[in-house]
């Protein structure tokens, strides 16, 4: 990443000053994909800004193997995402999903080390609405320096020992069987420093379900190239971007005090891959660099 993180003693940014040219001039990807991940468009980067995705028009009801809502929102390593086939809706409401409440139906036992919410210091202020903001924001995102807060080992072990459940993440991520090993290894371990709207994904009779969720802040996730959450470490589950709800959802499960789901966002992909990701530490307040694909053993200061 190549913007400049804010002046020692001015704190992570606030999202309701975040406007879009927090997104990286970072390299573009670069080399083959590996087998089973969708090739890249070549497509020339557009200057102007995805339509938020509350502001776009949803489709509840998903024709088999799209899912038009987020196309331009997430991406699995450096390729846009390419869509999950037809699952079974879990929900008809957005679920809120507490820090290490594994959710319905989860994919895995939980691969996250043990986190937190923000302490007050480090915690950035809540928006004033629902926000879409670049995945490649200074202070998005937070983490332990020199800790990942999920073990993508033992999540790939999990994975690997079930071949329905191999499957099932596969077809929600569009790629193949045989490239989740290496698509999970790609991934960062962070922490989510806002409540974060996202659709999460089930496993339930050998099928993957999908419903709309918030994530509490403080959560463990694997994020991709894009800055785009793909993983939620306390069950494993496949994460994909929100769709919108065309009418105020009913109260589902049980929130955390302040819960809001009008004071949230949704991380939106960056046009070009994020190589390096500026991290909060939840604890200090005191930002690091971690590289993407790391699992802190590079992390560093940030200048």
């Amino acid at each position: 990443m190549t913007t400049t993180p804010p002046p020692p003693g001015h704190g992570p940014p606030d999202p309701d000053d975040a406007r879009g040219p927090g997104e990286p001039h970072g390299r573009t990807p670069a080399g083959r994909p590996p087998e089973g991940y969708p090739a890249a468009t070549g497509r020339p980067v557009r200057p102007a800004r995805p339509a938020p995705w509350w502001r776009r028009t949803a489709r509840l009801a998903l024709p088999a193997g799209i899912l038009t809502a987020g196309l331009l929102l997430s991406g699995f390593l450096t390729h846009p995402y390419q869509g999950a086939p037809a699952a079974a809706q879990a929900r008809t409401g957005l679920l809120p999903l507490p820090l290490h409440d594994p959710g319905p139906d989860p994919f895995t036992a939980s691969v996250a080390h043990r986190t937190g919410p923000p302490s007050p210091h480090a915690a950035p202020r809540r928006p004033q609405t629902v926000r879409d903001l670049p995945g490649s924001l200074h202070g998005l995102y937070g983490g332990r320096r020199t800790t990942a807060s999920c073990d993508t080992g033992q999540l790939i072990r999990y994975l690997s020992a079930d071949r329905a459940r191999t499957a099932a993440f596969a077809d929600t991520e569009g790629i193949e069987d045989s490239s989740v090993p290496q698509a999970v290894r790609s991934l960062t371990p962070v922490e989510l420093r806002y409540d974060t709207r996202i659709t999460a994904h089930g496993f339930r009779d050998g099928e993957a379900t999908n419903y709309q969720a918030v994530m509490q802040a403080g959560t463990a996730v694997l994020v991709d190239g894009h800055g785009v959450p793909r993983v939620r470490c306390a069950g494993g589950n496949p994460l994909t971007p929100p769709i919108e709800l065309k009418k105020s959802p009913p109260a589902e499960g049980r929130a955390w005090p302040g819960y809001d789901p009008e004071r949230t966002i949704a991380v939106r992909q960056t046009s070009a891959e994020v190589t390096e990701f500026v991290l909060v530490d939840p604890t200090t307040g005191h930002q690091f660099v971690r590289p993407a694909g790391t699992t802190g053993n590079a992390d560093r200061t940030a200048p």
